[in-house]
């Protein structure tokens, strides 16, 4: 009997633990409303990739369209876990949730619009922000090369476009193996322009970075190079790109310009 007992209260326990969490895959974000109805207070904005937990569906259905498409769900009662910094509990249309995991986008942030670069939340360690630049690591292994960039704007405007660049830089090996970038000579490439992806709302991608692009230098002074080492021993140095910059550039509809420069340090390959 004592058994049965605890067969069924563990079932119980795994039943009650359970989350029906779904992630959010409207590009430019899902609103939150206190009421299952369009006309209800909004409340707040899920952004592409947030997983919430759905604790209610509550039979009342919706049809959107979307691009001269039609998208059918119904509304759904939802708190955290990430949306639960916003608010308690709110209602959304679930014809813009999935089930299948949604890996965090980095998200760069300014009054005029937001980035979203795809995949990349959980990889990326922030150094440094300002109002202008935003400095950020990359994790070893991961490349930021070819990658989805999305740009949701947050008020009227004309024009939105990307650009991208590189640095490369000098990089030692010690005898340990440890390799490190010297702040003796960079080289810095010009901005190049992404193309926006056909029929997309402001999604770019990525250049990749070419074997050839990717050891441009000028001339090296060895002299100089080693006093700044302070050695007179022989010094194993490599050409390796150090930075990658993406420029994002929105014009409101007055001809305000708004420029947001997004830094990120490569893991260093000797």
């Amino acid at each position: 009997m004592f058994l049965r007992v605890l067969v069924v209260a563990c079932f119980a326990l795994s039943v009650a633990s359970a989350q029906d969490i779904q992630y959010v895959f409207a590009e430019n974000g899902l609103v939150i409303r206190e009421q299952p109805n369009q006309g209800a207070t909004k409340i707040g904005i899920l952004d592409y990739g947030t997983a919430v937990e759905v604790i209610e569906y509550t039979d009342l259905s919706l049809d959107v369209k979307d691009k001269n498409k039609k998208v059918s769900g119904q509304w759904v009662k939802i708190k955290g876990p990430e949306a639960g910094e916003y608010f308690r509990e709110g209602y959304i249309f679930n014809g813009y949730l999935t089930e299948s995991k949604i890996e965090s986008p980095l998200k760069v942030y300014s009054d005029a619009f937001t980035v979203f670069i795809d995949e990349l939340g959980r990889d990326a360690e922030l150094k440094t922000v300002n109002d202008t630049s935003t400095l950020f690591s990359i994790k070893q292994g991961i490349s930021l090369e070819d990658r989805y960039l999305k740009v949701k704007h947050h008020q009227e405007y004309r024009t939105i476009e990307v650009f991208q660049s590189y640095r490369n830089s000098i990089a030692t090996k010690s005898k340990d193996g440890d390799v490190e970038v010297i702040d003796f000579q960079h080289y810095n490439s010009s901005w190049k322009p992404l193309k926006m992806l056909p029929s997309s709302d402001n999604v770019f991608k990525t250049k990749v970075l070419s074997k050839k692009d990717s050891k441009r230098f000028g001339t090296i002074d060895d002299a100089k190079l080693k006093a700044h080492l302070e050695t007179n021993d022989d010094v194993s140095f490599n050409i390796v790109p150090s930075q990658i910059k993406l420029k994002v550039l929105m014009t409101d509809i007055d001809g305000y310009k708004t420029e947001k420069i997004i830094i990120f340090e490569l893991p260093l390959k000797a």
